[in-house]
This record gives structure tokens, C-alpha cells and sequence, in this order.
């Protein structure tokens, strides 16, 4: 079996909980893997944010648009479904960003339609029965804060939109110790999103490793490609979407073309 990155080392950079998956698909292909997580995951927990996703729950027989817009949007959310909806209402049409999000829906029993090709805000909002939305009632799971795009622009298509936002996005305390440890040169670094491009971006900075921002960077979209050469690195190369394929082909690409 030809196993493509056979002797190059990868720097996994995704949520310890993502990144299992990931790392063994790099393995697979004859990659060595280091795993150092640049981003952490963790439930809303506040009184007040805990009462805002409640009432919004509460509410979700009155919506016509469930978007999820990640695998922790739907694994959040979907916990929280179950608490209060053993028995989904059968009005909000679903809709997931991304196939790896439609499975995580398929997984707790939701069809939802996605954006296969692109896996991203843009590619969900071309859909044609997402162009007129007067007075429809739209909810975006998600975490909290992240792009506005998807709201703002179906606002301005006519819905009404409110998000549950579930979970907050942070550096894990100890990711910059790791990284200023981090005695390895890999071949290439993974990002998956432009929080976790950020938050490696910092730790390499005060971590005093520099020499990482020359390393080929495998990006999710020409997006973060965009803000990775802002921040200074010399190499992104933007995959086709997050999805694992497409970030395994880039990687593959960028490997071979070097």
C-alpha cells in the first residue's frame, strides 16, 4: 500500500477531542504525528448564557432554519435538544456546514441538508431556497462569538435570526509551554480553523520559535490561508474545505511539490 507521507512529521495543531480522527489518517498515509493542540473547547457555563440557550431551545418548535455550523455545534446542541425535545419537532429544516457536521447530525438521528462541496458559510448561503427568507425564523448553533456572515446576511435576506451560542473557543493553558518545548521540525503544520491559526500564531511568537512560520501550513480555506500570511508565515496553502480529504490532499500536494 503506498503510503504518501511516508517519513515526513506533521504538527496537529486541532481540539484534543477533534484530532484523533485526523492523526489517524496521517498515520495511515506513513506520517509521523505530533499533537499539540492550539485550541480547547469548553460548554457555556454562566448563569446567563445557560438561560439564553435555554429559551432559545425552548422556542425551537418555532423555527423554520436550524443551521449547525460545526461537529461541536451539533454535539453541544444536540445535548441540549435531547433534555427538552425527546421527540424533535417536525417544523425546522436543518442544515448543516459541512459534511463532517451532517454526520455528527445523522449520528443523533437529524437529517440536514449541507454544503458538500466547499464546506462553508458562503457555500450554505448560495442555496437557492435560502435567498428569500421574509419573516423566516432562523437559529445558528455555534460557539460563541466566531463570523457574523451567515446572520448578518440572511438578515438581510428578511429572516429572523438568533443564535445559541453553546460553547467558547481558548487557548489551552498549557499550549504555549508545549510549543516552546516543542523540539521537533516538522515537515508541514495543520490548522483547522482561523482561532486555532491565531492562537498558534501567539504561542509561537512568545514561545521564541520562529523558524515555525516557515514551514508549509495547511490551511482550511483561502480564508485563513489569507490571515496566515498576515501573521507572518511564509508557506499557506489553503485546502479545498476543513474536511479531512481535502486537507489530507493538500497536505499530500504541498509535500510531493517540495
Amino acid at each position: 500500500m503506498t503510503k504518501p507521507l511516508a517519513g515526513k512529521r506533521i504538527l496537529v495543531t486541532r481540539p484534543a477531542a477533534q484530532a484523533r480522527g485526523w492523526c489517524e489518517r496521517l498515520c495511515a498515509a506513513g506520517a509521523a504525528v505530533d499533537c499539540l493542540p492550539m485550541l480547547a473547547i469548553e460548554a457555556v457555563g454562566d448563569n446567563a448564557g445557560l438561560q439564553a440557550i435555554k429559551s432559545r431551545i425552548l422556542d425551537f418548535d418555532q423555527v423554520d432554519c436550524a443551521i449547525f455550523v460545526s461537529q461541536n455545534a451539533v454535539r453541544h446542541g444536540c445535548d441540549w435538544l435531547d433534555d427538552y425535545w425527546p421527540q424533535l419537532p417536525l417544523g425546522p429544516h436543518c442544515y448543516a456546514i459541512g459534511a463532517a457536521t451532517a454526520r455528527a447530525l445523522a449520528e443523533r438521528g437529524i437529517h440536514s441538508d449541507h454544503s458538500s462541496g466547499s464546506m462553508d458559510s458562503e457555500t450554505l448561503l448560495a442555496r437557492p431556497e435560502l435567498q428569500q427568507m421574509q419573516d423566516k425564523r432562523v437559529l445558528i448553533f455555534r460557539g460563541c462569538g466566531g463570523r457574523t456572515l451567515i446572520g448578518d446576511t440572511l438578515r438581510e435576506r428578511g429572516a429572523r435570526v438568533d443564535y445559541c451560542e453553546l460553547y467558547r473557543r481558548t487557548l489551552p493553558a498549557s499550549a504555549a509551554e508545549q510549543l516552546a518545548a516543542y523540539r521537533q521540525s516538522p515537515d508541514a503544520i495543520a490548522v483547522h480553523s482561523g482561532e486555532t491559526l491565531a492562537n498558534l500564531s501567539h504561542c509561537i511568537d512568545t514561545g521564541g520559535r520562529p523558524q515555525l512560520k516557515l514551514v508549509p501550513l495547511i490551511c482550511p480555506s483561502e480564508r485563513v490561508a489569507a490571515q496566515a500570511r498576515a501573521l507572518g508565515f511564509a508557506r499557506p496553502l489553503a485546502a479545498g474545505n476543513a474536511g479531512d480529504d481535502a486537507m489530507l490532499a493538500a497536505l499530500e500536494n504541498a509535500l510531493l511539490a517540495a
